[in-house]
């Protein structure tokens, strides 16, 4: 009985054995479990714009136009300065940060169409449009450029600015708009110079007249500098927006004080830059005697542009009284002069009228004066 258990035994344990050795071995069960599929790459995000397709300018040197919306995407052309391109209202949601011609931008891309029905993208800092004609990418591309290239506080009060050209009604908040407009020149000037110093070729900033009315850019190429100057026939319909008579009056003494095309230049309408570095008076041309008429108009009790009409018709003034080079000859510089003197302009101070009278004097002997007359015939 003692042999039949053991030799039982024994064959359990070796069919065990058997079964062991047969058993394929399973992987051991991972800590965390995971999906092993592999997902494809996220295309990236693009959102539609409303409104109807508009054209593009280019404002680089030249654009590229790639397959995708990436600086490691495959170009498929390229664009120069002047060319147009149609935005068919699709933008990336996101922003690349990416310097263009030395300048740093971080705007988004913008899908254009080009021949053949070809769909590409173009970079932002690229291009310009009429922002009138697309609100939206106004605010996705301009507006951002703003912020980038000068500043939150800077691109705040520009948008400021222009909702106050829309909206202002009062004299108080004419005058305010044109305190505005001066304080975002002189800073936009600023920011402009460091910008073109700063580039390895002129950024273009033209596209900022797509964000204020009544403000242009101007590029003066002997200075190799931006200007913002303003445009006076824009501020003539914004004091009309107003019940008041004061801000028309003071916008007719600059419309006569820049009487060629109506843009407020850095030099007035009474004197002609003859090169980079000579300006000569306009004396004898009426132009002084039609603003200082405005002037007496525009006067007021209130004060509200009083500042800037002295400074103005002192500027005036100095152009006669010290002026070294004349354009027109000595005999309608002489009527002129003389029925200056004669009116007796109430805003006149005695050393104005000094002065006045002291330049007839010298322009009778301008030649032993040192004044040089009708420089129209070279003289």
């Amino acid at each position: 009985m003692k042999n039949r258990t053991l030799y039982l035994l024994l064959i359990v344990l070796i069919y065990s054995f058997g079964a062991c050795q047969n058993e394929t071995p399973k992987p051991p069960t991972p800590i965390e479990s995971s999906d092993s599929t592999v997902l494809p790459k996220p295309s990236p995000q693009i959102i539609s714009i409303d409104g109807r397709p508009i054209s593009l300018v280019v404002i680089t040197r030249q654009a590229i136009i790639r397959v995708a919306p990436s600086i490691e995407a495959a170009e498929i052309a390229r664009r120069s300065k002047g060319d147009s391109l149609l935005f068919t209202n699709r933008i990336s949601q996101f922003n690349t940060a990416m310097k263009l011609e030395g300048v740093a931008y971080n705007e988004p891309w913008l899908r254009v169409i080009l021949e053949g029905n070809t769909m590409g993208w173009v970079y932002g800092a690229c291009i310009n449009f009429d922002a009138t004609e697309q609100e939206q990418l106004k605010e996705k591309v301009l507006d951002q450029r703003a912020v980038t290239l000068f500043g939150a506080s800077l691109a705040q009060q520009m948008a400021a600015y222009q909702k106050e050209v829309a909206s202002a009604s009062t004299l108080p908040a004419f005058r305010t708009l044109y305190s505005r407009a001066k304080i975002l020149k002189e800073g936009l000037e600023q920011q402009m110079a460091l910008h073109v110093k700063g580039a390895q070729e002129l950024p273009d900033f033209f596209w900022l007249n797509e964000l204020m009315d009544g403000l242009l850019v101007h590029y003066i190429e002997a200075e190799n500098k931006y200007y913002l100057f303003k445009d006076l026939r824009v501020w003539q319909t914004i004091s009309q927006q107003t019940m008041a008579t004061e801000d028309d009056k003071f916008v007719a003494v600059l419309l006569a004080a820049y009487p060629s095309d109506s843009i407020a230049f850095y030099f007035y309408g009474w004197e002609l830059p003859v090169d980079s570095t000579t300006m000569c008076s306009l004396l004898g041309s009426n132009i002084h005697s039609q603003v200082l008429d405005k002037i007496e108009v525009a006067l007021d009790s209130n004060g509200y542009f009083n500042t800037e009409i002295e400074d103005l018709k002192q500027a005036l003034i100095d152009d006669i009284a010290v002026a070294e080079q004349y354009w027109l000859p000595l005999e309608p510089i002489q009527e002129e002069l003389n029925q200056i003197i004669q009116k007796e302009y109430s805003f006149l101070s005695s050393g104005d009228r000094i002065a006045l009278k002291t330049r007839r004097q010298l322009l009778q002997k301008h030649v032993e004066n040192n004044i040089a007359l009708n420089l129209f015939e070279g003289q």
